[in-house]
């Protein structure tokens, strides 16, 4: 249970989003928004280099990549869990600066393939 109330004047077209938003992640609109609120605090994204903003002027959030909250199918683990069990077994592991060099050619290749 909520231990504040806090009301929000939105604009309607702010308003809508917000119902389109909460309805694309199964939620009610003011679940919705208090998950996204809570997500946006606890990122710490809050400064203007970062991809979240709050325009105070027409209390509108603004998300770059605007994604369901909570997520709407569960994260696939098992090929996670199955390195984290080799690693725990070998102790041999990828440093990260030869993962992410393969990493940037496959992107690349990909990105080559598609041209």
């Amino acid at each position: 249970m909520a231990d504040y109330v806090l009301t929000l004047p939105l604009t309607d077209e702010a308003l809508e989003r917000l119902k389109t938003a909460a309805r694309a992640a199964s939620m009610e609109p003011e679940a919705y928004a208090v998950a996204i609120l809570d997500k946006a605090l606890a990122s710490g994204r809050d400064d203007a280099a970062g991809d979240f903003e709050v325009r105070e002027k027409d209390a509108a959030f603004v998300v770059d990549n605007p994604e369901p909250w909570p997520p709407t199918t569960p994260y696939d683990t098992t090929e996670a869990k199955r390195r984290l069990a080799e690693y725990d077994r070998t102790g041999k592991f990828i440093e990260f600066e030869d993962w992410a060099a393969d990493f940037e050619a496959e992107i690349e290749a990909m990105l080559k393939a598609k041209a």
